[in-house]
């Protein structure tokens, strides 16, 4: 018997949409707060989605960079999903902690951000709530894969997740599946990685250590870079070092062109997010740049290909060593099809939900400030596969070779 809830989505872009869509399913839904700076979108999700299910249903002009502001719609509400920008998960944050309400987010603003907001432990811990910190596709659904290979094996060697899309998307000009202000930030950051002996770390230069990567069929071979991303931030900490883990990281098939773009609009310093005055107006160049581009929610129906997100993992099973390939596959156009959303932010929009399952069965009863591997890893597959987010494991074992003693 699963408890009533009541939720609160703040942010209803592309990921908050889905986030929405996937309550509306759940029996266990009490109320659905929706909170966006602009109401117009969520109100006409919010008509949408009356007719699909009995819960309450009200829409909240909210500004996420004020805490008074996102406190005031959480007075009654048992469990926040943070779809919108992370710049702003400490006003949620703190927001949470004032009225005791739960907090799911879907990505930090840099592994420092990250870092810090798991040390909000003992603060959410006192407040009797559980915080969860990057519980999207990745991290989230990638930090659960590592966990779900590490359980598997005695030793671990190495983490290492890999994200790789092969489609191509109706739109002449520069765009991202998800939030370009994210994708901008991390992907012009010094990539962050991990290792047993010195522990986080950071590449000098962005886009460092290009190497192909076979992603499953029909993806296949894709340049990969590693990337900034919050999984090297925790995985080796988490669940790699007691197993002898050695290194961690994080690499994303990136287009030739989208790293051209991105190096570009760097040296011309357009990706910086510190004002400056133009004609007397004040200014950021990166949100110049992106009003220029598409909202990834506005893509759904125009890319077309397939988008994989995984944990490859190496280490030892009895005696044997063993590989192993956790990950997700989905098809745009199918995705499309059935849920009117594009992939990357449906596969973004509904691990989350399959968390917020697990608290309405009281199956997830953790408080505190957790990144997302500290999940149990199966009764989260089965709840993700149920809302139709498919994942497979392909493992390849091969023998331990042992020297012959000298007679």
């Amino acid at each position: 018997m699963s408890s009533k809830l009541k939720v609160a989505v703040l942010g209803v872009g592309g990921v908050g949409q889905v986030c929405a869509d996937e309550l509306v399913k759940s029996d266990y839904l009490d109320k659905l707060v929706l909170g966006d700076i602009a109401t117009g979108p969520a109100e006409l999700l919010a008509d949408e989605l009356r007719g699909l299910t009995s819960a309450t249903i009200e829409v909240y002009q909210v500004d996420a960079s004020n805490t008074d502001s996102v406190a005031s719609i959480l007075h009654d509400i048992d469990l926040v999903l943070h779809a919108g920008l992370p710049e702003f998960n400490f006003n949620v944050m703190e927001a949470c902690l004032r009225t005791k309400t739960s907090y799911i987010d879907m990505a930090s603003v840099s592994p420092a951000g990250l870092k810090e907001q798991l040390s909000w432990d003992q603060k959410f811990k006192d407040a009797g709530i559980l915080g969860i910190m990057g519980l999207g596709c990745d991290p989230g659904f990638s930090n659960i894969a590592a966990r779900y290979a590490v359980d598997q094996m005695d030793t671990v060697e190495s983490i290492s997740i890999r994200d790789g899309d092969n489609s191509e998307v109706d739109y002449d000009g520069f765009c991202t599946y998800f939030s370009p202000q994210t994708a901008i930030s991390e992907c012009l950051a010094k990539p962050n990685y991990w290792t047993a002996e010195q522990g986080e770390q950071f590449y000098p230069t962005p886009f460092a250590n290009k190497e192909e990567f076979e992603f499953p069929e029909p993806i296949g071979w894709l340049d990969t870079y590693n990337v900034e991303h919050e999984e090297s931030t925790t995985l080796g900490e988490t669940i790699g070092r007691a197993k002898g883990c050695k290194y961690v990281d994080f690499k994303y098939a990136l287009h030739p062109e989208f790293v051209n773009t991105l190096q570009v609009l760097s040296y011309l310093g357009l990706d910086d997010d510190e004002k400056i005055s133009v004609k007397g107006v004040s200014v950021a160049p990166r949100d110049v740049v992106v009003t220029t581009m598409p909202k990834p929610a506005d893509l759904a129906g125009k890319i077309h290909g397939y988008s994989c997100v995984g944990a490859f993992v190496k280490g030892t099973q009895g005696n044997h060593k063993l590989e192993m390939f956790v990950y997700t596959m989905a098809n745009h156009d199918e995705v499309f099809q059935k849920t009117e959303f594009q992939a990357t932010v449906w596969q973004t929009g509904v691990p989350p939900i399959a968390a917020v399952d697990l608290i309405a069965e009281g199956k997830l009863t953790l408080k505190g400030c957790i990144p997302s591997e500290l999940i149990d890893p199966v009764p989260f597959f089965e709840r993700l596969k149920a809302r139709g987010m498919e994942w497979n494991v392909i493992t390849k074992t091969s023998p331990l070779l042992k020297m012959a003693s000298n007679i």
